[in-house]
């Protein structure tokens, strides 16, 4: 088993960050990433070098200097890749999984300090025909345009916000047709929110939003705004949509129904935190309200409620990833001050700057939040048939049963009705079902989570018999 001073867990923006800092403040570093290449979903690296694919100006300056910065102390990094973390042993001792084929033989790595850097993942609501082959997530289809794969010959992109525009951006860049934009939010909403969000980051961000929006414009892509989609439709594949105009609470409104022809679909309400780690490590959590997800306590060094665990990056709260790379330095400098590489006051003078800028970056993170919130009315989209859990195909008429005969949260349900016991561990199918219990009651009881499991990711049954 091998120890260290610090343990990062993922190997994005805030990650590599936190892991480049630590090393240059003296500790010894482990990172371990369930990916191929450091780099997480917005910059990418291979042995090549890094790779930001068709990506905005400040997008790749940014993701080609930390990087860079990476590569340049990597050789003293124990860098633990295509490896999951699946369980821990009283928070400092980090389980491991990584396929033989990968020749890493440590199945357990300890640490005197721990940086959970998980990231984010998509919010999605599911509707009828989101199964269907050609229905992507907007992140998920964003990766392929930005490697210049696409899917389809004709796109729509549904859900609400920022990330419609940069998957439009790309899209056109690599070429694709895009038969529309749907968008939950007004046409007033919609432009308000985003120019309060650009002008909270900056001169250069502004310059890029509007160069989005005008890139669109030029395409005469049609925008129908104050619109969801509500089916998906093809025999083997998606062959056309069905979209609808809904209200201010997203209710949809009955006779305004159109159907439009495509083969390829794009859906999602922004992202939320990755919270399987911090809540299998025993970090409080809070759900707030008015950004829609649960996100991890922590002080304003980072750290949690355990003592020695912190936390940087998207996994938090959503900011972006210039957000998630002051934080990775923050918690690496907290963590070097907590082992004594550094001093207090030596730590106080170099956060100051990041301190600033994560004032500026968090309230930009709150307004992204507003805009791509899920108001309760869309909740009418779904109808008993339609699928909530993909990966154990339960649907709303079996979840409003369960809650009929007595379910009374969502680990109730769970066990009544498989939801949640599939794959994804319910990442996805468990963002809005207490909601829906909710709905069928019509009693708002308190917000709960589904209990955290171990493995924290599928892996084989070699892994949990050691």
């Amino acid at each position: 088993m091998n120890a260290f001073d610090l343990i990062i867990i993922g190997g994005g923006p805030a990650g590599i960050t936190a892991a480049t800092e630590a090393v240059r403040l003296g500790a010894s570093v482990a990172l371990v990433d369930e990916n191929r290449n450091v780099g997480g979903n917005v910059f990418h690296h291979t042995d090549q070098g890094p790779t930001t694919g068709p990506s905005d100006k400040i997008e790749t300056r940014i993701g080609a200097q930390i990087l860079k910065d990476f590569d340049q102390v990597k050789d003293k990094i124990s860098v633990y890749l295509q490896t999951e973390v699946w369980d821990f042993i009283d928070q400092k001792t980090v389980l491991l999984y990584a396929q033989k084929k990968h020749g890493i033989k440590e199945k357990q790595i300890t640490g005197k300090k721990l940086i959970i850097a998980e990231g984010a993942f998509e919010r999605v609501v599911p509707f009828s025909g989101w199964t269907l082959p050609g229905v992507f997530s907007i992140g998920g289809l964003n990766a392929l345009a930005k490697g210049g794969v696409l899917p389809g010959k004709r796109f729509l992109i549904a859900g609400s916000g920022p990330l419609q525009l940069v998957v439009a951006h790309h899209l056109i860049n690599a070429g694709a047709k895009i038969a529309g934009i749907v968008d939950a939010a007004s046409l007033t909403e919609a432009a308000s929110t985003v120019i309060r969000s650009l002008t909270s980051i900056g001169a250069q961000r502004l310059r890029s939003g509007f160069d989005y929006i005008q890139n669109i414009r030029k395409q005469k892509i049609p925008i129908h705004s104050a619109h969801v989609i509500t089916k998906a439709s093809g025999i083997n594949e998606v062959e056309k949509a069905t979209i609808v105009r809904v209200d201010r609470s997203w209710r949809p409104i009955k006779g305004t129904e159109k159907v439009l022809a495509v083969d390829a679909i794009a859906y999602g309400f922004g992202l939320i935190p990755s919270t399987a780690l911090t809540r299998l490590c025993g970090c409080r959590h809070t759900y707030d309200a008015h950004l829609g997800y649960w996100r991890v306590e922590h002080n304003d060094q980072m750290e949690t409620s355990i003592a020695g665990v912190f936390v940087a990056g998207d996994g938090r709260t959503i900011k972006g990833y210039a957000a998630a790379i002051e934080e990775g330095r923050v918690a690496a400098t907290e963590a070097a001050v907590q082992l004594g590489h550094i001093s207090r006051n030596e730590a106080d003078r170099s956060l100051g700057p990041s301190r600033k800028k994560l004032k500026q970056f968090r309230r930009f993170g709150r307004i992204l939040d507003t805009l791509s919130a899920i108001r309760p009315g869309i909740l009418e989209v779904l109808s008993d048939d339609t699928i909530v859990c993909r990966c154990e195909e339960v649907t709303l008429g079996k979840i409003a049963s369960s809650v009929t005969d007595g379910a009374i949260d969502v680990n109730d349900v769970k066990r009544r009705t498989r939801l949640g016991m599939g794959h994804c561990q319910g990442r996805i199918c468990g963002q809005l079902i207490n909601e829906l219990i909710w709905k069928f009651t019509g009693d708002s009881k308190e917000r709960t989570l589904f209990t955290p499991r171990i493995p924290a990711k599928p892996v084989p049954f070699e892994a949990l018999t050691g």
